[in-house]
């Protein structure tokens, strides 16, 4: 219910309302009372067409004698993926192209309509549960994340009055799709550096264990961002951009040189695993971490073999998280750390936590601290089990 009101300093009547739990106050522009009771029953009009979901453009400008800047879903996706383009990265990218292919299925969007201004919150509501019942929790929250900075780019450019992704909640994950991760231990370490098929999968296994980075910062590690000379890793980490400058342990060093040495005439920005790079950039760290698992983990007994997937897979049927994958080496690498002794500041300093605290910190930790703590971590190359192959 609205109502009106006038200001005594200057005179005019304003209307207030109540639109999704918020006041809002309007001033009508006029100091006439019958004029701005006019505006009010217009008001209350649009108000109880939004209530019962059939405010369109057609009755908002029905009622409000009013043009109203209009846009079709198809076309207003169009545009926010073209404004992505050049200012996202390719996975987020992707991750939009993904949702706006599904939105324009839904809706039966087409180049005639519907508007992006007649899409509901029910109808959102409904196609996000649609999508939870076929994916995890935190996919469907991707989805929903991803909606809402389409739908707030579409208020900031007036091609909708009310964002309706407001008042949707995330939803939550069942016990067996929420994700516990744990470290490797020394013995499980071991194995899986045993069962590496080729150069690239020791590479990846020491550089995960020794310097904590994650899978697409050591994928697309650029030949430069190795100074041998101070035995240091530098580099700007891809999901945080985190400045880090990460001490090189012995194995993985000995790993490094050989990559270099096999590559005469090599330039700075040249990557020391260009095909598994362009993969990675192309196609995201899915199939990598599917590689790992099927080669590493499953052959090394740490996990088991995963059946294939139907296409009429339900909530039910969805797997429950393997405890142990590719990010694991980050858990041992920091839990190793604090095993060894080394105090709170070197470990997160080490880690690159992405927080400007953790960032202040790293910078008032010396660089021998770091390198004597990195030094500490067991030689996982040197276990029994490795020794007795060669």
């Amino acid at each position: 219910m609205a109502w009106l009101y006038q200001r005594p300093d200057s005179g005019r009547w304003w209307i207030g309302f109540r639109q999704n739990g918020v006041q809002i106050l309007k001033s009508t522009g006029t100091t006439d009372k019958a004029e701005a009771e006019r505006f009010l029953a217009r008001t209350e009009m649009m108000l109880t067409a939004q209530r019962v979901n059939s405010l369109t453009v057609e009755v908002f400008q029905a009622i409000s004698g009013k043009e109203l800047p209009t846009a079709t879903l198809k076309s207003a996706l169009d545009e926010w993926l073209k404004e992505a383009g050049g200012a996202t990265g390719p996975r987020t990218v992707e991750k939009y192209k993904a949702l706006s292919d599904e939105l324009k299925a839904y809706f039966h969007a087409t180049d005639k309509g519907p508007l992006v201004s007649d899409v509901t919150r029910e109808q959102l509501q409904d196609f996000l549960n649609k999508r939870r019942a076929l994916v995890s929790a935190s996919t469907a929250n991707m989805a929903r994340k991803c909606l809402a900075v389409f739908l707030r780019r579409c208020k900031a450019n007036g091609k909708v009055r009310d964002n309706p992704m407001d008042g949707i909640r995330p939803f939550k994950a069942t016990r067996g799709e929420k994700r516990v991760r744990r470290p490797f231990t020394v013995s499980e370490l071991g194995a899986i550096y045993q069962h590496a098929p080729d150069d690239f999968w020791r590479y990846m296994i020491l550089g995960g264990f020794f310097t904590g980075l994650r899978l697409g910062d050591l994928v697309c590690m650029p030949i430069g961002a190795v100074d041998f000379g101070k035995r240091q890793i530098n580099l700007l980490t891809r999901k945080t951009q985190a400045s880090m400058h990460i001490p090189i342990a012995a194995p993985f060093l000995k790993v490094l040189a050989k990559l270099k040495a096999d590559r005469p005439g090599s330039k700075a920005s040249d990557l020391f695993w260009p095909e598994q790079a362009q993969r990675y950039e192309k196609h995201g760290s899915g199939w990598l971490s599917q590689k790992f698992y099927d080669l590493l983990l499953v052959k090394a007994g740490l996990a088991g073999v995963r059946p294939h997937r139907s296409k009429g897979k339900t909530r039910s049927d969805k797997r429950r998280v393997n405890e142990v994958s590719f990010h694991c080496f980050r858990h041992s690498f920091v839990s190793f750390l604090a095993a060894t002794g080394q105090n709170q500041q070197v470990v997160k300093a080490l880690a690159g936590h992405s927080s400007d605290e953790i960032n202040d910190l790293y910078t008032k930790v010396p660089g021998d601290v770091l390198t004597e703590a990195v030094s500490l971590l067991p030689n996982i190359t040197a276990s029994p089990a490795i020794q007795q192959t060669h």
